[in-house]
C-alpha cells in the first residue's frame, strides 16, 4: 500500500459586492472533519480516494450560511481544484465548481 497522498485545492469566494463576508471564517469539512479556511486558495492534503467536502461560514443569525456539499475522487499524487462560491442569500446553498482535474458530484 502506498503512503502517497493527494491534494484538494478549494478556492473560496463570494458574490461580487459581498465583501463584508470576508469578516467571516469559512469552514471546509472533509468527510465530516472541519477545517478553518481562508477566502482565496485552501490546500488540503488527503489520502487518495473519494471524499465529501462541505463548506459554510457563520453569517449574522445563520450558523452554517451557504452550506453545500460535493463529492470528489482524488488519485494518489493528484491535485483536484474546486471553487466554492457563496450565493445571494445566506439561507441558500453555495455553488461548487470543478476547476481542474478530478470529478465532483
Amino acid at each position: 500500500m502506498s503512503d502517497e497522498m493527494a491534494t484538494i485545492e478549494v478556492t473560496i469566494s463570494h458574490m461580487a459586492g459581498s465583501v463584508a463576508q470576508e469578516a467571516a471564517t469559512p469552514i471546509i469539512e472533509i468527510d465530516g472533519q472541519a477545517h478553518s479556511g481562508v477566502w482565496g486558495v485552501n490546500r488540503l492534503t488527503v489520502p487518495p480516494g473519494t471524499h465529501t467536502l462541505t463548506a459554510h461560514h457563520r453569517w449574522l443569525v445563520f450558523p452554517k450560511a451557504y452550506k453545500s456539499s460535493t463529492t470528489v475522487d482524488v488519485a494518489a499524487g493528484a491535485v483536484v481544484r474546486l471553487e466554492w462560491k457563496t450565493g445571494a442569500a445566506a439561507f441558500g446553498k453555495g455553488t461548487w465548481t470543478v476547476q481542474q482535474g478530478g470529478g465532483a458530484g
